[in-house]
């Protein structure tokens, strides 16, 4: 970081966080690289030079912060920094430059789908290729590293705020103890550490709010969303009197799940997914049941995280 900043001219301020989060060996050695495009992207592209930021009316020296944690059967690694985010426009327009979609394809992009543009092959905004950037490898070599060792990266983007790469990584293949639910003939798993209660809500507890619905629960008002809807499946009517309910944390906030049922608690051996399923957001892994089948364990909070808010 130090010698990169100080290539560019820049004054950058590094936090660490997470030390003690422990992994495989073979995660880490398979992380160094990855991290070392994302945190010299945060640099070149991310943090502006220092007149910049003054004028924006932010510190002369940017920040970073390198972050490892626990969450679940995964470790999530995260670099964020406070520069000034993506620009869509320069994106698109690069993208356009560098022939990587029809134009009309790129135009219909929204501004999510634009941020992802930098992990494709071929991808820049350099203006030229220098030692730092230019070559559009880099964060594309980010993504098929992680995928590799079977996992996510994604980015989100703050105009005038920022970036945050989050990289989330299996720390091993494990027992992980799942509460399959069920829609329509199939099973889905979730992981118990995200489960606070199961519950029957009845239908005229329902209420519409905007575009959603909550309940009432214990003097708190809980969003209410269906997995049919979060697996972008058509909801079937209610039917009976009583609709079943997960309450899960996510991010801290209590959200109700509507299934159509609840089979139990299992421990299954949790595997990275491959294939055609690897890296689709929303999904955590597989696990092998002792009947041949194989259980899709969904990543709870990617799911809700992807819901449009009411």
């Amino acid at each position: 970081m130090r010698e990169t900043a100080a290539r560019l001219g820049k004054s950058i301020e590094l936090e660490i966080l997470g030390e003690a989060v422990e992994a495989d060996k073979s995660l880490v050695d398979g992380l160094f690289e990855p991290l070392l495009h994302v945190l010299r992207n945060a640099i070149d592209h991310g943090v502006e030079p220092a007149a910049a930021r003054l004028a924006a009316g932010k510190p002369a020296a940017g920040r970073l912060r390198l972050e490892a944690r626990r969450e679940g059967d995964r470790i999530l690694v995260l670099v964020a920094d406070d520069g000034g985010g993506l620009d869509a426009a320069r994106l698109r327009q690069a993208a356009k430059q560098r022939r990587l979609l029809p134009a009309a394809a790129i135009d219909a992009l929204d501004d999510a789908a634009a941020a992802d543009l930098v992990f494709a092959p071929g991808f820049s905004t350099a203006a030229a290729v220098t030692e730092l950037s230019g070559r559009g490898v880099g964060m594309a070599a980010v993504r098929s590293a992680v995928e590799g060792m079977g996992g996510r990266v994604t980015l989100a983007s703050r105009p005038g705020r920022g970036a945050t790469v989050r990289i989330a990584l299996p720390r091993a293949v494990v027992v992980t103890t799942v509460l399959t639910v069920r829609l329509g003939e199939e099973d889905f798993g979730i992981p118990i550490d995200a489960v606070l209660a199961t519950a029957r809500i009845p239908l005229g507890d329902i209420q519409r709010l905007r575009h959603g619905e909550a309940f009432v629960r214990q003097d708190r008002t809980i969003p209410l969303l269906r997995l049919a809807g979060l697996l972008r499946r058509p909801a079937p009517p209610r039917r009976g009197r009583h609709a079943q309910v997960l309450i899960a944390d996510c991010a801290g906030q209590p959200v109700g799940l509507e299934v159509d049922g609840v089979a139990g608690r299992l421990d299954v051996l949790l595997r990275p997914l491959d294939g055609l399923l690897a890296g689709m957001p929303g999904l955590l892994g597989a696990a092998p049941l002792g009947d041949g089948r194989v259980l899709i364990v969904l990543d709870l909070p990617e799911l809700v995280g992807a819901e449009p808010a009411a």
